[in-house]
């Protein structure tokens, strides 16, 4: 509902910062607190309608219609509640404060957890359940917003600094964001809408369970990435694009060498991580071959798109993201259209689908997307290949070996088997990294990241 305006606010907030301007702060703060509030009123209405109509317009047993109408208002008005709440979030990664973010998260949700479990233990049901996750959720925003105020004591506010053509601007920035996130939204889940209505519920389970493991490395690589935007926004704020350069070529160096190893442990050892996780629920050894095979066909096109990611944030940074928020949709509309074509014309079923998602995927994020990015940044193909790719195979080389001698010499056949392999391609890609792809000034800034503070502290003061 917010229209990417997180966005807008983690990008303006740093840009801001880094030109000492205090009324821009106050400007984005109250232009978001303003729109937020008037999707809360929004989602009050809508909350109002749903809880009239849930009986009619939802197949919902007579006698459990009154639970679900509760549930709603209670979901409906506690989102309402958090949703002017969500800027703090956005303030606090605008100030680079992911260590706050992330204490007003885990917390609330370590203490949700003991109490669900508890509540349920005791014989409540779904309406506790309902308040629980309403509540924690408030809980979590308030939490945010008390860190964000305590951060920014001198940013109020202000009905004054209201400017709706400002407001434009930003929410103009946060559809092109917008439309990223929801391309890739459908990418990953409008092909279940296409095989619920041509194959069934039962094959929707198996691309589910296709896509599940590809989806976890798409949400790890996410927030690893996740800090590269606002630190983007303050370079660029303060004219220093040599260093917004060098960050778009470390970070996709390091995407690189999370995806490589990942994508080739998925690829290669799939079929016997499929056959632990679900084999006894299908049984039939050829079920779990061609789904192995439809996860092998997305993981090659969702690693492409990956793979561009730490660019796409980059352009974010720099406010010039547009075409890939444009081409991320364009992609979702081409793989639901070929995954419509490849099952109700051509006959070919999930692997169809696979083919569908990966096809368009390989095409825009595998050539369109970094030929336009390279372009945009002023790379050089030649600098792409030394800085990225050649550091980024080397270092990835020890993991894809020790993955293909699991693989013929002992494949894994138990949990245990599969931790001690994603443990031992671990630890390889940490040191084949280390070896091979960092340059001796990658490797002192990582030592002294791992410093203790005392240390770094007195480091820091002798270079001075």
């Amino acid at each position: 509902m917010s229209m990417g305006l997180n966005s807008a606010i983690n990008r303006y907030i740093p840009v801001y910062l880094a030109k000492n301007d205090d009324d821009g702060i106050e400007r984005v703060v109250s232009n978001s607190l303003f729109f937020l509030l008037a999707l809360a009123f929004l989602l009050v209405a809508i909350t109002l309608v749903v809880y009239c109509n849930i009986g009619s317009w939802f197949a919902i047993k007579p006698e459990l219609v009154s639970v679900a109408g509760v549930l709603v208002l209670i979901v409906g008005f506690c989102a309402a509640c958090a949703m002017p709440l969500q800027l703090s979030s956005a303030v606090l990664s605008g100030l680079q404060r992911y260590d706050a973010v992330n204490i007003a998260v885990l917390i609330p949700l370590f203490l949700r957890t003991i109490f669900l479990v508890v509540l349920l233990l005791r014989g409540h049901g779904l309406i506790a359940m309902g308040i629980v996750f309403g509540v924690s959720e408030i809980v979590i925003r308030l939490l945010q917003f008390l860190l964000a105020r305590r951060l920014l004591p001198k940013v109020s506010v202000s009905w004054a600094s209201l400017d709706f053509r400002f407001l434009r601007e930003m929410l103009t920035y946060g559809v092109n964001t917008f439309l990223y996130a929801m391309g890739g939204m459908i990418i990953y889940k409008a092909s279940d809408l296409v095989i619920g209505v041509f194959l069934g519920t039962a094959e929707v389970s198996r691309f589910a369970i296709a896509t599940a493991a590809v989806l976890l490395l798409s949400q790890f690589l996410q927030a690893f990435t996740a800090a590269i935007k606002p630190a983007v926004s303050d370079l660029n704020a303060r004219d220093e694009h040599s260093r917004v350069r060098e960050i778009s070529f470390l970070m996709q160096k390091y995407s690189f060498l999370l995806i490589i190893p990942a994508g080739f442990f998925l690829v290669t050892i799939g079929r016997q991580f499929l056959w632990i996780w679900v084999g006894e629920k299908f049984q039939d050894p050829a079920v779990i071959d061609s789904t192995a095979m439809i996860l092998a066909i997305l993981t090659v096109g969702h690693c492409l798109r990956l793979m561009q990611h730490s660019n796409f944030l980059v352009l974010v940074g720099k406010g010039e993201h547009k075409i890939f928020g444009v081409l991320t949709f364009l992609v979702a509309m081409f793989c639901i259209c070929g995954s419509v074509i490849a099952v109700r014309f051509l006959n070919m079923g999930l692997i169809g689908i696979a083919w569908a998602n990966c096809a368009p995927m390989a095409v825009t994020f595998g050539i369109v997307v970094p030929i336009y990015f390279n372009r945009k940044m002023d790379i050089t193909v030649a600098e792409s290949i030394r800085e990225v790719w050649w550091p980024a195979f080397l270092g990835s080389m020890p993991a894809v070996i020790l993955i293909s001698i699991w693989k013929y010499a002992s494949p894994p056949t138990t949990w245990l088997g599969i931790a001690m392999v994603v443990f031992s391609v671990g630890i390889a890609t940490i040191l084949g990294g280390w070896c091979f792809s960092l340059t001796e000034l990658e490797k002192k800034r990582f030592r002294y990241v791992l410093l203790p503070r005392r240390l770094r502290s007195s480091a820091t003061a002798q270079e001075r």
